[in-house]
């Protein structure tokens, strides 16, 4: 409660120092007369603009007052029951709110003799600000390039086929590593019977004509062909 009350505080009295900057007295009749029952109050009333902080000031003799009444005492000349009542030669009288005021002169005859005005109290117009430049319209937009048509894909001839893209490897990848050698096996324990006739041996001499010898080698020589050929047969089956 107390944070609200201290901004409108603040506002109040920045509003009633305006008030007090802008405020004017009036001297009832200047320049050309005063509260004297010569002047024409309607007139003189008419030609200014009160408004609040505004104050009336009434300058007359000793022969006057300044009473301030309603608006039927006022159209009756009725002095009895004021609002106000001074005699004291300067009067002044401040316009508070907006609204209209009565004031007469209470000696007799003189408020029906037209020493009597009346006061509008207008609001204080609010203080003109300049007006702010029209806004410039926006700029158009810059027209922007046309995007690029993408380019057509040649023609397929009739009957061609779309090739996978092959993978190929990285070259920093590692060779695989080579694959063993084949190991060949000796025919050896497969033909236990090369022992006796291997491969390698210097083939015999050739036969001598005539004799027991040679006849010994030559069925030597067959038998173990035949002894080998049956080994052979017998170890495919």
């Amino acid at each position: 409660m107390g944070r609200t009350m201290k901004p409108l505080a603040c506002l109040a009295w920045a509003l009633s120092l305006i008030n007090v900057v802008m405020a004017a007295d009036y001297v009832v009749g200047n320049p050309g007369g005063g509260w004297d029952g010569r002047t024409d109050y309607k007139s003189w009333s008419a030609a200014q603009t009160f408004a609040p902080g505004d104050s009336l000031t009434f300058k007359y003799n000793s022969y006057h007052n300044v009473l301030e009444v309603t608006k039927d005492a006022f159209e009756a000349c009725t002095t009895t029951d004021p609002i106000f009542y001074d005699n004291s030669g300067s009067t002044t009288i401040a316009l508070t709110m907006p609204g209209t005021r009565y004031f007469i002169c209470g000696a007799p005859g003189h408020c029906l003799g037209g020493m009597k005005m009346v006061v509008q109290v207008a609001d204080r117009p609010a203080p003109t600000t300049p007006s702010s430049p029209p806004a410039l319209p926006p700029a158009p937009p810059m027209p922007s390039a046309p995007a690029p048509a993408p380019a057509a894909a040649p023609p397929r001839r009739a009957g061609h086929k779309k090739h996978k893209k092959r993978y190929c490897p990285p070259e920093n990848l590692h060779a695989p590593a080579p694959a063993p050698a084949p190991t060949v096996q000796a025919a050896e324990p497969d033909f236990p019977l090369a022992m006796f006739a291997p491969m390698s041996a210097p083939p015999p001499p050739p036969p001598t004509s005539g004799g027991p010898a040679v006849l010994r080698a030559t069925w030597g020589e067959a038998t173990a062909a035949l002894a080998a050929l049956a080994w052979f047969m017998l170890v495919a089956l």
